[in-house]
């Protein structure tokens, strides 16, 4: 199993931490994740959020490009729709590819959030079909040969994408909310990247419907490698890990993954489900909705739920969450050597 780290960027202001700060912070922290050897970093994508919320990933990579030598770079997601014209985003992971010498990966997304379509003046009901000629755009600039496509919404005539990328052609990974966009993603021959918010359980389940429809079309299952976000921290005991983290992790599940954008079940006392509603709903603070889903805790509670991810649920690719919103540099950069030195090695 790889072992990868994520980052959102964002700058809460209620933690006294400006965008610059975060930056530069992060910059530095994936340095030196790239001197310990860690395999990639990614980058996510959301726009006009009132925490600053990296709305520039391509631009956010070039960066990262120029301060590392050998980690991976990896987008999960761009979201396609906000892109204008998907030659331009073809044009930019060329170029992010020939600037990293080779080590550029694009991660595609539709989004999902109204208010960043009505930013864009995009009609949200067209975000599938747009998505789905974008990355026909994408694959046919990647062959470098000169071509044309008529579609609703994007048309090309007679353009052929210069520079080339290193990689022929660059990986491609997508993300899916249905099980009919996974079995559309394995049909199409594209590996499967899956968020943070699933349960063990959950991502089982979603991985089976990419894996199954990989079968039923004739491609083979270990040609596409598994890749998953975590929210992750170790410190040195579980309690001090909870502590340190919790008000960051929060603003994230009271405020960017949250209701009505994301829905999260609790159990009542009888044993039915509950849908939460409310983004102060305590069990986005319990240790409940952590279970089997996020990595929080100290070293030997981090190498078993690791060992799982990789034994059950067959990831190649683990990307864990090192820079919470808004959380102190040094708590981060402790993190990122207890991963390094007291973790990966045991896994």
């Amino acid at each position: 199993m790889k072992y990868s780290i994520f980052y959102s960027l964002q700058a809460p202001a209620q933690f006294n931490v400006t965008p610059q700060q975060v930056y530069a912070e992060a910059l530095d922290q994936i340095e030196h994740a790239d001197e310990l050897g860690i395999h990639q970093v990614w980058l996510t994508e959301h726009h006009f959020m009132p925490d600053a919320y990296c709305p520039s990933p391509m631009i956010a990579a070039a960066a990262i490009a120029g301060r590392t030598r050998k980690i991976r770079i990896g987008q999960g997601v761009v979201l396609l729709p906000f892109y204008g014209h998907p030659l331009r985003l073809a044009e930019d992971t060329a170029v992010l590819d020939v600037a990293s010498g080779g080590r550029f990966e694009l991660g595609i997304g539709r989004g999902y959030r109204q208010h960043e379509f009505d930013g864009f003046g995009v009609d949200i009901k067209q975000r599938k079909q747009m998505t789905e000629e974008g990355l026909a755009i994408l694959q046919l600039a990647f062959t470098g040969e000169r071509f044309s496509y008529a579609g609703q919404h994007y048309q090309v005539s007679n353009a052929r994408l210069s520079p080339l990328p290193v990689q022929q052609p660059p990986p491609i990974w997508l993300g899916a909310v249905t099980a009919k966009a996974r079995r559309e993603i394995a049909q199409a021959g594209h590996p499967l990247l899956i968020s943070l918010i699933t349960d063990v359980a959950e991502t089982q389940h979603e991985f089976s419907d990419h894996l199954n429809a990989l079968v039923a079309c004739g491609r083979k299952p270990q040609d596409y490698p598994r890749a998953l976000i975590r929210e992750f921290y170790v410190a040195q005991d579980n309690e001090t890990a909870w502590h340190e983290v919790k008000p960051y992790f929060l603003h994230i599940y009271r405020n960017v993954y949250c209701p009505p954008y994301l829905a999260f079940y609790d159990r009542n006392a009888d044993g039915t489900r509950r849908l939460v509603t409310d983004p102060q709903d305590d069990y986005l603070a319990s240790e409940r909705f952590r279970q089997n889903r996020h990595i929080i805790g100290d070293p030997d509670f981090c190498v078993r739920e690791l060992r799982r991810y990789r034994d059950e649920v067959g990831i190649d690719n683990i990307i864990l969450r090192m820079q919470f919103p808004g959380q102190p540099m040094a708590q981060v950069m402790k993190s990122l050597e207890l991963l390094a030195n007291e973790v990966i090695p045991r896994v």
